[in-house]
């Protein structure tokens, strides 16, 4: 194992344990959107939305091209797309019922409930 920065992990960790942030990599995976359409189709504030999405940004999760509200992100698929592969590994090897559990359509529901909470834990 290569020697690794636990700021960096707990920084780019720190982005993805946010439910709101999670729930907008999930739209993220429709393509590209401005903050507006992310907003929308989370049925969030604007300002919410914008917020995580400059955390995801900071952390190299998302992409922007554009200017103000022309602007739009989308995941960034060179980091995106291990990690999603990385996941459905783990999934598979050592949580197998994780996927009869729910369907994706109760857990796309379960996202867009959890986004909605206003409870914000910021670590500095």
């Amino acid at each position: 194992m290569e020697n690794f920065s636990n700021e960096a992990y707990y920084l780019f960790f720190s982005a993805l344990a946010n439910r709101t942030r999670l729930a907008i990599i999930d739209v993220l995976k429709e393509g590209p959107k401005s903050i507006s359409g992310v907003s929308d189709a989370l049925e969030q504030d604007e300002s919410v939305v914008a917020y995580n999405i400059k955390r995801l940004e900071h952390s190299a999760l998302l992409r922007s091209v554009g200017s103000g509200k022309e602007k739009l992100y989308s995941l960034n698929m060179e980091i995106v797309e291990p990690l999603s592969e990385l996941l459905t590994f783990h999934t598979n090897k050592y949580c197998p019922d994780l996927k009869s559990c729910i369907t994706l359509e109760k857990l796309k529901e379960y996202m867009k409930k959890e986004a909605a909470k206003e409870t914000f834990i910021e670590h500095a």
